[in-house]
């Protein structure tokens, strides 16, 4: 598994969805901004092929082929306005033992589409990227 960029930033916009809570543990969002992220991925000519619950927060599923190329969206501990976004590339063992696939690539492009979307999150504000 390889992480690309985190994003941290400050909004009021999203707010934690119903229920979401026993998809993922106690105090974890980012069902609302996973979606708004879905969404605009979408209108840019991306497909998602899901949205998914994880421990830490919410899961953007780009591709499962041919490696696995998602958006990690969470909320920061105790928090329902400051929210992070992580790309990940995980290459299967094959790849990973045979160095095959372009995945720093796939990457790094999911990382400029990130660059994208996070000025047009509504009322954005405080944003660092790590």
């Amino acid at each position: 598994m390889e992480m690309g960029k985190q994003v941290t930033f400050t909004t009021t916009y999203f707010k934690p969805v119903a229920g979401e809570e026993e998809d993922t543990n106690p105090g974890r969002f980012g069902k609302a901004l996973s979606q708004w992220l879905a969404n605009r991925l979408n209108e840019h000519g991306l497909a998602v092929e899901g949205i998914i619950p994880e421990d830490f927060g919410w899961i953007v599923l780009l591709s499962r082929k041919p490696f696995m190329l998602w958006l990690g969206c969470r909320n920061s501990e105790g928090s329902t306005s400051k929210w992070s976004v992580f790309s990940v590339v995980e290459p299967s063992l094959f790849q990973s033992l045979f160095k095959r696939g372009d995945t720093r690539h796939a990457l790094k492009n999911l990382e400029a589409y990130l660059a994208e979307l996070v000025p047009l999150i509504p009322e954005v504000s405080n944003v660092i990227w790590e």
